[in-house]
């Protein structure tokens, strides 16, 4: 699957990856490249992905709009911050 996160003033991420996890009002979910297309609204927090190398990445977000069609998965937010030290991500946000 390919990742985005899309900021208004520039892209955050722009990954191939095997996995995102992320939390939407009704709870955490997780999505694998032959999910069904999804849509939801995130809440501000830490979306978790792992690279198709293996590795976890983590991006801060605000509140944020995902959609996930085919192998594309997009995710629009005002505010973001990408890193791998989880505890300044979430002191982010």
């Amino acid at each position: 699957m390919r990742l985005e996160i899309l900021l208004p003033s520039r892209v955050l991420v722009d990954e191939e990856v095997t996995k995102v996890v992320a939390e939407a009002e009704n709870g955490w979910f997780c999505l694998l490249p032959r999910h069904a297309d999804f849509v939801a609204a995130l809440l501000p927090g830490v979306l978790v992905f792992t690279t198709v190398a293996g590795a976890e990445g983590f991006a801060a977000i605000d509140h944020a709009m995902l959609v996930k069609c085919g192998a594309e998965v997009l995710v629009s937010a005002w505010r973001g911050a990408a890193g791998d030290d989880l505890a300044t991500l979430r002191a982010v946000v």
